[in-house]
């Protein structure tokens, strides 16, 4: 009898939890099919029915706090700003925790501001304090500013008028100097001025910097001559340049290295030196004018490090030495080190470069020239026998650095030359919503269903991420994958290959057309081409009038289509991958069949390759890519054979 009655309960409760599934399922289609009506309402300004319909979505759903949001804008676009100030406060009352917090508080505050409240100044300043770095934070700043002088108007004390003037001042100007090309940039140097207060020669910089960054040259000018030269002449030196005023962008520049090199920012200098250099038609001389000319200003290093750059020879490497004997603590000394480390390789002077390649590792943990500087330490102990010291520094390259060009080349050395993995299955996986938490994901996932795009870019607009993957889910590759590769490079340590955030910096774009047109070739290595030349872009046209996604030069393409019988239209996805392709595996086939040949010959043409093959004084495979003496040829192969590794562990 007990059993039966345990079992008659077990059905109950399953029965009880399948309809309570049921009902929870019929309301969440409810409240979408309610959103998505809403949504078509608000986007075609009927604004009383969204408000209606969005108001119906229920309280417990997963787009509740969306639909409370785009409620409360429903009633403000309205005027009814009581029952848009209710909503508004209501979603910051219920979610406290909700990624919509900011933006919602943000939105109250404009509210409040708008409908001359001051309790919006009380909004305005907790978003700088519990959001400091988001750009809700930037924008309380200039409406806290507006407020201050506001109140200053009304105000009949002349010492309160004064510190309420001074307040706003002060904000207006930390707002053009933390955001010089802001949407208010140009409303705070408006106020500034309209408040009679006379600026100091440090506003007069930070707005004349305002007017650089948004290519107001001449408008620059008037602020930078009221500056102390001494503090400005690099900045004021690059903005006569851009006008066109050579002479006397030239003038400041020399004015500068002579007598105030040590009172400006090493970049800012740097720029004005090189908008010099571009004048010239012969670069290494008008360096070397610089150089002799101005021995001791704080540009000595540069103008060595550019004697370097601009030295087709043997000699730069003498160059690179001086550099970083001159100047051990540079912002050039880890590459002329990385430099002069590499000319002891070639040369084969193995117990020196190792020296050299311990003081790089030892001084400079975070450069550019890291990661190659392990890589060759490996490859010299290798050389020399030393296969478990080999071996360790092959491992670091891949710990520290794992997404490189020299990852790659690393797994290639510890596998007996293996270029990459044994199993070259390609796993499909989907581009996802870039972030961990599964309710954000849910919610985020089923607004762009929805169609609800801005929503999800305002919500998120400090993420570049999830900003690159809306633009994504909209179409726009190209911008997608710039958002995510610029987002990737700040992330330090990196994420594992098998975070969703690497999908959106290596997407498989048109990969069906890929994978039916890559003949021999590895599906990804395709794919890795592709991405380094056009971005996915299918439309592009280079300046030397290469086109698509494979970036064909026509002649080069009516002569494959000609091969193999088939027309052209670069600028059909199908038909460019499948020439492209084509073109490539000929590549490869007539260089010894070897990826980082043909994807040389791809860049830089064939007879450059084979040309360089017979000229060039190398060793193996390593050497002579470092070798290359085009610089964009050789970046361009590193590019894609890093593309190629990424892909390879992101999808294999």
């Amino acid at each position: 009898m007990k059993e039966k009655i345990l079992t008659l309960s077990v059905i109950i409760f399953i029965s009880i939890c399948g309809i309570c599934m049921a009902f929870s399922k019929y309301y969440e289609n409810r409240d979408f099919e309610q959103y998505s009506v809403a949504l078509k309402d608000y986007k075609a300004k009927e604004y009383k029915s969204a408000y209606r319909s969005f108001g119906k979505v229920t309280l417990f759903s997963s787009i509740k706090t969306p639909a409370l949001f785009r409620q409360a804008r429903s009633a403000e676009l309205l005027g009814d700003y009581k029952g848009a100030k209710k909503n508004y406060s209501l979603l910051l009352f219920l979610y406290p925790q909700s990624e919509l917090y900011a933006v919602t508080d943000y939105n109250l505050a404009m509210l409040l501001y708008n409908m001359e409240d001051s309790s919006a100044k009380k909004h305005f300043k907790n978003i700088i304090k519990y959001y400091p770095n988001t750009d809700y934070a930037l924008a309380s700043e200039y409406y806290l500013a507006s407020l201050d002088l506001k109140s200053a108007e009304k105000t009949k004390s002349y010492k309160k008028r004064s510190k309420l003037k001074h307040n706003a001042i002060t904000r207006f100007v930390r707002y053009v100097e933390i955001a010089p090309d802001g949407r208010f940039a140009q409303n705070s140097i408006d106020k500034i001025i309209k408040s009679g207060i006379v600026t100091s020669c440090e506003d007069n910089l930070i707005i004349a910097d305002s007017y650089y960054k948004r290519g107001l040259y001449q408008k620059a000018s008037e602020y930078y001559s009221h500056t102390l030269i001494k503090n400005s002449w690099a900045k004021y030196a690059k903005n006569e340049f851009k006008k066109c005023s050579i002479q006397y962008g030239k003038l400041l520049t020399e004015k500068g290295l002579q007598n105030y090199s040590y009172f400006v920012e090493h970049q800012d200098m740097y720029d004005a030196i090189d908008e010099y250099v571009k004048t010239s038609d012969t670069p290494l001389n008008t360096v070397n004018y610089l150089a002799n000319k101005y021995p001791n200003s704080k540009g000595a290093d540069y103008f060595l490090f550019l004697k370097a750059q601009n030295t087709n020879n043997d000699s730069k490497y003498k160059i690179y030495a001086e550099l970083f004997d001159r100047y051990p603590n540079s912002d050039f000394s880890a590459e002329a080190l990385y430099n002069t480390f590499l000319d002891n390789i070639f040369k084969k002077q193995y117990d020196k470069a190792i020296l050299l390649g311990q003081k790089h590792i030892a001084h400079f943990k975070t450069s550019d020239t890291s990661a190659s500087v392990l890589f060759w330490m490996g490859k010299i102990y290798e050389k020399k026998h030393n296969y478990p010291l080999a071996r360790s520094y092959y491992k670091r390259v891949i710990s520290k650095y794992p997404d490189s060009y020299y990852s790659y080349r690393a797994y290639s050395k510890l596998n007996n030359g293996q270029e990459l993995f044994i199993d070259k299955t390609v796993k499909l996986k989907p581009v996802i919503f870039p972030c961990e938490d599964k309710k954000e994901r849910e919610m985020a996932t089923k607004l762009i269903e929805l169609g609800d795009y801005d929503f999800i870019e305002e919500l998120y607009k400090n993420n570049k991420f999830v900003e690159s993957w809306t633009a994504y889910k909209q179409g726009k590759i190209v911008h997608s994958v710039i958002l995510a590769q610029d987002a990737m490079k700040k992330l330090n340590p990196k994420p594992k290959f098998n975070d969703v955030r690497w999908r959106l910096v290596y997407p498989l774009n048109y990969y069906s057309y890929v994978d039916k047109y890559k003949g021999e070739q590895d599906p990804l290595m395709i794919m890795s081409i592709m991405r380094e030349e056009s971005h996915f872009n299918h439309e592009i046209v280079s300046p030397a009038g290469a086109i698509g996604l494979m970036q064909l030069m026509p002649p080069t393409a009516n002569e494959i289509a000609s091969t193999y019988g088939l027309g052209v239209c670069l600028t059909n996805p199908k038909n460019n991958i499948q020439l492209g392709s084509l073109y490539y595996s000929k590549m490869k086939k007539s260089l010894w069949n070897k990826d980082a040949y043909a994807i040389m010959a791809y860049n830089g043409g064939w007879f450059s390759v084979v040309n360089w093959t017979k000229r060039l004084n190398y060793d193996d495979l390593d050497e002579f890519i470092e070798k290359i003496p085009y610089p964009e040829t050789q970046m361009y192969v590193k590019k894609v054979l890093r593309s190629f590794w990424n892909y390879s562990n992101i999808y294999s």
